[in-house]
């Protein structure tokens, strides 16, 4: 909705409940998982963690490691949930950059490339880390300015 609709007085659109928990969960097991994958030199787990990233981010019901939370921490109350009303479609987006750019970095490791392969990939750590402490998401930032530039 434009600024000037909302200016004008124009209702907001409803938007859909969505839980930051399960959004942290996922954030979590990348930072875990690509760690790992580094520490250990295992490019194969890296390259899981890319198809997880990217089958969530193409179809959120296949999202593993928020599966991981709904289906196993959230029942047994391990986690709470911290639900509010916000658009999904920015988290998606970044998943989908970090998939892309994890996707890459395993490309270039099996490649024969580990500097730029690891590099990458670490930069994903990164990114999902800054967006688990500190709650700024780097890939929900650029989908608001690519949509600003749309306007």
């Amino acid at each position: 909705m434009a600024y000037q609709d909302l200016a004008a007085g124009a209702a907001r659109p409803a938007l859909p409940p969505f839980d930051r928990t399960a959004l942290r969960v996922n954030q979590a097991c990348i930072v875990a998982l690509v760690l790992i994958a580094f520490l250990l030199d295992l490019p194969l787990l890296a390259a899981f963690v890319a198809l997880v990233m990217a089958l969530g981010t193409a179809t959120p019901k296949l999202a593993l490691f928020q599966r991981l939370y709904r289906d196993i921490l959230l029942p047994r109350g391990v986690l709470k949930p911290d639900v509010h009303q916000e658009d999904p479609a920015p988290h998606r987006f970044a998943q989908g950059m970090g998939a892309a750019v994890l996707g890459l970095g395993v490309l270039a490791l099996l490649a024969g490339a580990p500097q730029v392969g690891w590099a990458l990939a670490l930069l994903v750590v990164v990114l999902a880390a800054v967006n688990l402490v500190f709650g700024f998401c780097a890939g929900c930032f650029v989908y608001f300015q690519l949509a600003r530039l749309r306007r």
